[in-house]
């Protein structure tokens, strides 16, 4: 539940900084961008240096190899999102295509192991489910707001 909670708390400080700075429709998405990056690279960071945590949490044997994989590719994932303030329109389109594949992926692969194993873990088929899928529908649809239906 922490990586919720700490969502939650990145979108409320990005969305402060929007407000501050004058809303507009890219700050937003840039803002939204940045609050699911630095989500991604605090899951990141955790699978990497406190696996057996998250290991637990979603329900899986402790793997710190697999899991070292995993954290790259989140801080990865989270990096791109994060920069998105910096580079032009194609590396946030990218960057949200990137984080749909890792997303909606990790949501399949949830699902599959819910359906083999019945793990109920809130990790697994909780809170981790809906993020996955949710933070790339909201990305998407920001990004078509911003630069498509303008």
């Amino acid at each position: 539940m922490l990586p919720l909670l700490l969502l939650i708390i990145f979108l409320v400080i990005a969305f402060s900084i929007v407000a501050w700075m004058g809303f507009t429709k890219k700050r937003a998405l840039i803002a939204f961008l940045i609050a699911s990056g630095c989500s991604l690279l605090f899951g990141g960071i955790s699978h990497i240096f406190v696996p057996g945590i998250v290991a637990n949490s979603i329900g899986w044997d402790v793997c710190p190899e697999f899991q070292y994989e995993i954290g790259i590719a989140n801080i990865l994932i989270g990096i791109l999102l994060i920069f998105s303030f910096y580079f032009d329109n194609q590396w946030i389109l990218a960057a949200i295509v990137a984080s749909t594949i890792w997303g909606w992926g990790n949501a399949l692969g949830h699902i599959i192991s819910y359906k083999n194993t019945k793990n109920k873990k809130s990790g697994n088929i909780g809170w981790a489910l809906y993020l996955d899928i949710f933070l790339p529908i909201i990305s998407i649809i920001l990004y078509l707001i911003t630069y498509v239906y303008n």
